[in-house]
This record gives structure tokens, sequence and C-alpha cells, in this order.
């Protein structure tokens, strides 16, 4: 039995998202109306109702969009194994500007969080349970790239590397012209490895000229 979701469904439900997302990067989540959205989508308001009977309902789906498109771009752009101190930050340097750049998704993460922070609890869990998985993942790439085994510093630094990436959108989003992201990862990857060293454990592997 086929229960996969018909093409047309499939496709007016990925509108009705992109379209949302796009007005909530734009105008906030609390200016943002359903109508605005059916409008942009190209659709009635009815059709959208037969997909969305709440804007809470559509924000949930906006948002596991979202975090599920941050996940597969912080997954991609960590380093996988042990290397060079240069060419760790080369790497770190791709992936904060792969992520910081793309404004539209600064401004509606700013967004969703602002919402789930004030006044939606449910948003607020989902974002808590998003960002653990964060960490985890972060943490277990810097365990691979610098062959950090300490499991209460490598909790530390995957916590310090994402609010590190919270505070590089905003300051981004703010004055872009601020983040220097190649002098930014460099410094970051220097201090992981320099505390690496303090405290006993091997670092990546000194760049040789």
């Amino acid at each position: 039995m086929n229960t996969s979701m018909p093409a047309d469904k499939t496709s007016n439900r990925t509108r009705i998202i992109d379209a949302a997302g796009k007005l909530m990067a734009d105008k906030g989540v609390k200016l943002t109306t359903l109508a605005d959205i059916a409008r942009e989508a190209g659709i009635s308001r009815g059709t959208l109702f037969y997909y969305y009977a709440s804007k809470n309902d559509l924000i949930y789906d906006i948002l596991e969009k979202h975090l599920s498109d941050l996940t597969d771009a912080i997954f991609a752009s960590l380093p996988r194994r042990r290397s060079s101190t240069a060419d760790l930050a080369s790497v770190l340097q791709s992936a904060l500007t792969g992520l910081i750049q793309d404004e539209n998704s600064g401004r509606i993460n700013l967004y969703l969080l602002q919402e789930a922070i004030i006044d939606n609890s449910d948003l607020k869990d989902r974002f808590a349970v998003k960002y653990q998985t964060w960490r985890e993942l972060i943490a277990g790439q810097i365990a691979r790239a610098f062959g950090i085994s300490d499991s209460r510093r490598l909790q530390a630094l995957g916590t310090l590397l994402l609010a590190m990436i919270d505070g590089l959108t905003i300051q981004f989003l703010l004055a872009p012209q601020s983040v220097n992201f190649q002098e930014i990862s460099q410094q970051m990857v220097s201090m992981i490895s320099a505390g690496g060293e303090e405290a006993g454990h091997d670092g990546p592997k000194p760049h040789k000229p």
C-alpha cells in the first residue's frame, strides 16, 4: 500500500512553508498573517486552511524544516578527522561563512527563537531538543578533529561553539563588515588546540609551511 503524499499536496505544502519562511524572515512571526502567506504562495485562503488550521501549526513545520536544514549544514561543514591547525581553521571558516552569511536563515532563526522564548513553550521545547542535538553533534566532530576524549571538555566546547554561531549571526546581521571569519576561525582553532595541550591531550598536527 502506497502511503506517500500525492505530489500536488507535497508541492502545495512546500510552497506554503517556503512562502511563510520568506515572509517571516522579512517581517517577523507576529506581523506575518495567514492571508499574507496565502497571497505569497499564490493559493487561496481556503487551500491554506486545508493544510494549516492555525499559524502555530505552520510555524511548527517551518521550525522543523529550518532546524533540519541547519543540522544538515552543520554536519556537512564540520571536519571528520584530525588534521593540521591550518586545515581545521580553513574548514571552520568555511562552515561559519556558510551558516552565518545566509541572512534569511539568520533572521528567521532569531524570529523563531524570540517567539519560543517569549510566549510559545512548545516551540521552546522543540528548540531545546534540537540545540542539545547540535551540541552533541559539534562535540563529536571536535573529538574526531582534535583528538579530544574528555567528555566534560567536549560538552563545554560544543556549547561554546554553538553560542559563538548564535552570537556571530546577530553581529553579522547588525554589521557584516565587523565579522572576520578567517581571523575568528584561526583564533578558535588555536584556543582549542592550546587547551588540549594544557590538559595533556594531543592537539591537531602543527602546520608545516
